[in-house]
């Protein structure tokens, strides 16, 4: 997107559609206004736009939890000069870093940015937002149990706003004295500890009485409000809806601008890739934790909806089952009803365990829950053959991670292949070798433009197997068709986890 002549107000227009999404959590698209926004402050050498929404950037990135982007865009902010106008926005950079490499368990580094903040602020005469910054450095040696180098902190932050009457600095008092206790109870110091709990404990009585203080004044002063005094407040509603209503065309306008020269550009924004491609090994590992993650969720949900929920609904049924027998032929409607929902509630909750894991999986094993999948996917428009070639049971966990990547493939196959056939081969090759080939006669298409634009989740698929020590290969031309290759070790380890859920 280029800059135009009316940059400047299209800057505010892109921070206010920013402001909107990222409100909504809607961060793609927050981002996505949020870079048009940079582009025209680079444009017009707007170096306070510049570093606001370069800060924003970070803010976003961290807030979907992509850390290495975030620091990127805080590191951007820091390596400009520090004038009036730039340095509240550097210390708060700093001070981002600091909590990102916290995060990272960094705490070298976390120390060191946050330092860097602290220097700032004090030159700035801001305390307030020193003790802040005192506080996560506190926090910081307490994660690393250095519990005295923590209570210093948190002792020189409370010194820092010991004079400070303003709400927000006894909130942070409060959270001083409570993480005081935490530090003093961790040394074994208990009557320390138990005086800043009392302590913490007393302010935070103090700061319930203070808000609901102002909200007594507050709805006394709406009560005593006059006749002349509410015409007042409708003259301003109406006002305020003329300006609402100039806002929303403005609004308008801009997103026509916006979407008319996104259109002009659309083919070169195709070009550029969403996000920026993770490629190193620590990368590799944060995709599959996450997927790991998310599988052993599914195992316990589903376990916990199995053993636990559908028990408890079936010892309701019998109770209700037995209370019918007792009333005879005097049996309310309504508990037949009841007893009617909970048959439904139970079915429901048996399918939703069953979709969380494949119940044919955990039953039978791999080759029965593949051959399974091709025939709930098969359909008038397109056929799925399996091939197992007498493949035995191995270990649940390996089985799941392998039927999670085909099931996957198998999806990307309906929505993008336009394939009319499919076929899966699952073959076990020297006892401890299992190759997986998918092929299908679709319309095909570019590997290498699908790999830079992380096209089907091929990198997540890739990544997977590439931590379970295999191998991935995909072969694709447009109109020829596609075929997949992957060979992985077998799991020979007894998962702790497996056989926890039935179905």
């Amino acid at each position: 997107l280029k800059a135009f002549p009316e940059s400047e107000l299209t800057i505010r227009y892109l921070k206010y559609i920013t402001k909107i999404f990222a409100n909504s959590k809607n961060f793609e698209k927050a981002i996505l206004y949020n870079k048009l926004a940079y582009e025209n402050a680079i444009y017009n050498k707007d170096t306070s736009n510049i570093l606001i929404v370069l800060n924003r950037l970070g803010s976003f990135y961290y807030a979907r939890n992509q850390l290495d982007s975030a620091k990127i865009y805080f590191k951007k902010v820091v390596l400009y000069k520090e004038t009036p106008k730039t340095i509240q926005r550097i210390a708060n950079a700093y001070n981002n870093l600091g909590v990102i490499y916290q995060y990272d368990n960094d705490l070298s580094k976390s120390k060191y940015y946050a330092k860097k903040a602290i220097e700032i602020k004090r030159r700035q005469n801001d305390l307030l937002g020193v003790a802040y910054i005192m506080v996560n450095m506190g926090n910081l040696d307490h994660y690393a149990n250095k519990y005295k180098e923590a209570i210093k902190n948190y002792n020189n932050a409370l010194l820092l706003i010991d004079k400070d009457s303003s709400k927000e600095a006894k909130y942070l008092k409060k959270a001083l004295y409570e993480n005081m206790s935490v530090s003093y109870d961790s040394l074994g110091d208990y009557k320390d500890a138990y005086q800043y709990l009392i302590k913490g404990s007393n302010l935070g009585d103090e700061l319930t009485d203070d808000k609901l203080a102002e909200s007594m004044a507050e709805v006394e002063a709406k009560y005593n409000i006059s006749k002349h005094e509410h015409q007042a407040e409708i003259e301003r509603y109406n006002a305020q809806k003329a300006k609402l209503l100039f806002l929303g065309l403005a609004f308008l306008t801009v997103i026509f601008v916006i979407l008319a020269l996104i259109f002009y550009k659309n083919y070169k924004l195709q070009q550029q890739n969403k996000f920026e491609q993770v490629q190193n090994e620590n990368q590799t590992k944060i995709i599959n934790a996450t997927i790991d993650a998310k599988e052993k969720e599914r195992r316990k949900i589903a376990e916990i909806l199995h053993d636990n929920v559908s028990a408890l609904l079936s010892s309701v049924n019998l109770h209700i089952q037995a209370s019918k027998s007792h009333l005879n032929s005097n049996v309310p409607v309504e508990l037949t009803k009841a007893q009617d929902i909970l048959g439904e509630a139970s079915t429901k909750i048996r399918d939703l365990s069953h979709e969380l894991i494949s119940s044919v999986l955990l039953k039978f094993g791999l080759a029965f829950a593949v051959h399974d999948i091709c025939q709930k996917y098969s359909n008038s428009e397109i056929e799925f053959i399996s091939s197992d070639n007498g493949i035995k049971r191995y270990n649940q966990k390996f089985e799941i991670k392998i039927y999670n990547i085909i099931e996957e493939l198998l999806n990307n196959i309906i929505k993008h292949s336009k394939a009319k056939y499919a076929r899966i081969n699952l073959i076990e090759r020297y006892g401890n070798q299992l190759i997986i080939q998918i092929i299908d006669d679709g319309i095909g298409f570019d590997v290498e433009k699908a790999r830079k634009k992380n096209g089907l989740g091929l990198s997540h698929i890739e990544a997977r197997v590439k931590v379970m020590q295999g191998v991935f290969n995909i072969n694709s031309k447009r109109g020829e068709g596609t075929s997949i290759f992957i060979s992985v070790p077998i799991f020979k380890v007894k998962d702790k986890e497996e056989n926890k859920v039935t179905s």
